[in-house]
């Protein structure tokens, strides 16, 4: 069915359970990261699908990895699409296999931080 309005469409890839070890990052000979993350062409399908839901539903994008984008991404072509559209991202989520796949509710603090293009933030869900 449609997307409630607001809604955060959150990534759950398992990778919050590496988060204490040097595999979180996932770095490479190179130092290239390696992680996943929302293809810009997932992004622009949930902003400009209208088959799917309505253009101001969707507000958010989540992911339990260091960005929206996959980790050896140079561009960051999911940021520069997503955000300059009045839409937010969360990245280094926690605990999303705990919630149901459709229901729960985001309540997302943060501190505002003169200038910055982003902060840590505390993040509840509500079941």
């Amino acid at each position: 069915g449609p997307f409630p309005a607001g809604a955060c469409i959150a990534m759950n890839s398992g990778w919050d359970r590496k988060i204490n070890s040097p595999s979180f990052r996932n770095v490479d000979e190179k130092d290239v990261m390696h992680f996943p993350g929302f293809h810009q062409e997932t992004a622009i399908a949930l902003l400009e699908d209208h088959d799917i839901h309505d253009i101001h539903d969707i507000k958010g994008l989540a992911v339990d990895t260091l960005s929206l984008d996959h980790g050896p991404s140079s561009d960051f072509a999911t940021h520069t699409t997503w955000l300059p559209r009045n839409r937010w991202g969360l990245e280094c989520i926690k605990g999303l296999s705990d919630l149901p796949a459709i229901g729960a509710t985001l309540v997302v603090g943060g501190p505002k931080i003169a200038g910055a293009t982003g902060g840590m933030s505390r993040v509840f869900a509500l079941v």
